[in-house]
């Protein structure tokens, strides 16, 4: 009788021919990937995975939109019989309007180079200085206080600025300097403190990035901190401070509410700071308001908004790479070799063994310039506080008189005594739960995918790059965009449905990025343990890296749509200027409060620009509930949080 004990004829047991078996069968199944004690996804959870993977796909779709409204708009133009295709790359004088019409784009060129050249040249030392400070110097309590500043400073609304460089900082310029009451300085000054915040965290967390051990030679060589701090630290993070300044700049090209309403609208091939100016984004909104009659004019818009995408898109895109690079952590590649000079001239310059003679004195000079330096360096963290303060009082002492119950229960009105907001806030109420509606499950849903279930392939590298370039478009280009797709291609025309899918696909790339990030942050054990006890991969994520990702989802989501919910720009071409009464559907006409604030910040009666500062503190009071929102479940998750 055969027994497991017999022999096999090649000399093994029968026992050892299962084990053998069992064994090549197991390393079989892990090589394919296939966990042999795992569950296998039935279809329901392949249904899902394939819906998320749509989900990441859309930036592709929305990409495809705007170029493809930006080129059909742009043949139209260029299609016209009065357009030459030469002279509009080529000409000095933009004359959009008349019997014989000009368009030279090198006069909406210079005004955009002069506003935004201006700005980096006030907010590059500034912006750097203030990231130098609280890198370097600032103790653990001024950096509590001066972050939360940075924070405020990149949560107020652009139409809050340009109203208040319309009505305080415009007068200065005027009375003290000559300036015309529309001139780029005002708006250059004004532009400056909103670029700040990107500046301060991109060249912040550069610095940041760089190990300490090098700051720690760098002292041990005889360096003061000054020194060390720029001498050490801020050639290591260069490439870092360069793409902060990058980011500012592609921000102050795209800038539009500020121009519009301070710069003017007289576009001129010149660089005077006191002049009136026009910018490409300044014309844009020109077609948006209604001030450029019908006709070529207006297709002008699509091409001027052409130019500008692919301006920003080529800023953006080398500055997302170099911001990528030093989020992964790895230092600039000439980094080594100018910490290495300085380190060397360190030892040959400021070596007390050097100076013998003098060497006390010499001391005690280098250790001034550094006070002076770092106290300099605290000087740019709190003029952008007292910027802020100054701001914030001008705009209560102004608004506050005209909040009481009728301004918040009556309907608007050409009376400025009877004029109130009541539809404006119920259509921004509208208009904000549409847009998380459509935002919040698809941006989720990208980021899930990316994060858990994509593989690091040429297309998922793509729609990682495609995001980032989403979030630098400017925003009138998403107005143009909401306009000719949702507006005319699909029929919705000026209405809350259009509104919302506009601000949707413009906020959604910021709400995946928080999304991904709130996703890293669960750590990958979870994944690990839940996967070792048979769970699939999607049964990993649903019940165990969502719901510990969920607070820092609700986080990015609530700040991302606040930030959109504050713009101008998308709207302006949608928005029903003269709805009178609140939406009762979503095909209905709305207004919101930024553009209600917009126009009547430029109506001439100074009783409307009460109202208008009364309506602004309406939507800082509904911002600022929305970032406490933020803040207090990310401080509750804080406390909750053992891991």
């Amino acid at each position: 009788m055969w027994t497991q004990t017999s022999w096999h004829p090649r000399g093994r047991s029968w026992s050892d021919g299962v084990e053998i078996t069992a064994k090549k069968q197991s390393s079989e199944s892990l090589a394919s990937g296939n966990n042999p004690f795992a569950r296998k996804p039935f279809w329901g959870e392949r249904a899902i995975v394939l819906s998320l993977f749509i989900a990441a796909s859309l930036a592709i779709v929305i990409s495809g939109l705007i170029v493809y409204t930006l080129v059909d708009g742009s043949i139209d133009f260029f299609g016209n019989p009065a357009v030459d295709i030469i002279d509009f790359f080529t000409g000095t004088l933009w004359r959009p309007n008349g019997t014989e019409p000009s368009f030279g784009l090198l006069a909406l060129l210079s005004g955009t180079i002069l506003i935004a050249g201006g700005t980096l040249l006030i907010a590059g030392p500034l912006g750097v200085g203030a990231a130098i400070y609280l890198s370097e110097f600032a103790g653990p309590r001024f950096r509590s206080i001066a972050k939360p500043v940075v924070e405020l400073l990149a949560g107020i609304p652009s139409i809050v600025y340009g109203f208040f460089a319309l009505l305080v900082i415009s007068p200065i310029f005027q009375d003290y300097f000559g300036a015309s009451y529309f001139n780029a300085a005002s708006a250059i000054v004004v532009m400056s403190v909103m670029v700040l915040p990107i500046i301060i965290s991109v060249s912040d967390d550069a610095m940041k990035a760089i190990p300490r051990n090098l700051r720690e030679a760098s002292l041990s060589m005889g360096a003061t901190k000054w020194e060390t701090a720029t001498k050490v630290v801020m050639p290591a993070a260069s490439s870092g401070i360069m793409a902060s300044v990058l980011l500012g700049l592609a921000r102050a090209i795209g800038e539009t509410m500020i121009v519009v309403l301070v710069a003017g609208s007289v576009a001129g091939f010149s660089l005077n700071i006191f002049g009136e100016t026009q910018t490409m984004t300044s014309y844009i909104a020109q077609v948006a308001t209604g001030d450029i009659p019908p006709g070529v004019a207006v297709s002008a818009a699509f091409a001027v908004g052409l130019v500008l995408f692919v301006i920003t898109y080529m800023i953006n895109s080398l500055a997302s790479k170099v911001v990528d690079r030093i989020r992964r952590g790895s230092a600039p590649k000439s980094a080594g070799g100018k910490i290495e000079k300085a380190l060397r001239k360190f030892a040959a310059r400021f070596s007390l063994r050097s100076r013998p003679r003098d060497s006390e004195s010499y001391l005690r000079l280098r250790q001034l310039k550094g006070r002076i330096g770092s106290q300099s360096m605290a000087i740019c963290i709190l003029l952008a506080g007292a910027f802020l303060i100054i701001l914030l009082a001008s705009v209560f002492i102004q608004g506050i008189g005209v909040i009481d119950l009728t301004f918040l229960t009556e309907f608007p009105s050409s009376s400025p005594e009877r004029a109130g907001i009541y539809p404006v806030i119920i259509g921004s109420i509208y208009l904000m739960g549409l847009t998380m509606l459509f935002a919040i499950p698809v941006g989720v849903g990208a980021a899930t995918y990316l994060n858990e279930f994509a593989r690091d392939t040429r297309f998922t590298r793509l729609l990682r790059r495609i995001i980032q370039n989403l979030a630098g478009v400017p925003s009138i280009v998403f107005g143009l965009v909401g306009l000719y797709i949702f507006s005319r291609m699909f029929g919705f025309g000026a209405s809350l449905l259009s509104g919302a899918l506009t601000l949707a696909i413009m906020s959604l790339p910021v709400i995946v990025v928080t999304t991904e990030e709130a996703l890293r942050a669960v750590p990958m054990t979870f994944r690990e343990a839940a996967k070792g006890l048979g769970a699939t991969k999607w049964q990993t994520v649903r019940h165990h890296v969502l719901p510990n990702a969920v607070p820092g989802i609700m986080t990015g989501t609530i700040l991302s749509l606040s930030r959109a919910i504050g713009e101008t720009a998308p709207i302006l071409f949608i928005a029903a200027v003269f709805e009178k009464t609140a939406p009762s559907g979503i095909m209905d006409g709305f207004m919101a409060l930024p553009v209600t604030i917009f126009y009547w910040t430029r109506h001439p009666n100074s009783e409307f620009h009460d109202l208008a500062a009364g309506t602004i503190l309406v939507l800082l009071a509904m911002l600022l509930s929305m970032n406490a929102l933020a803040i207090y479940i990310r401080h509750r998750a804080q406390k909750r949080r053992d891991w």
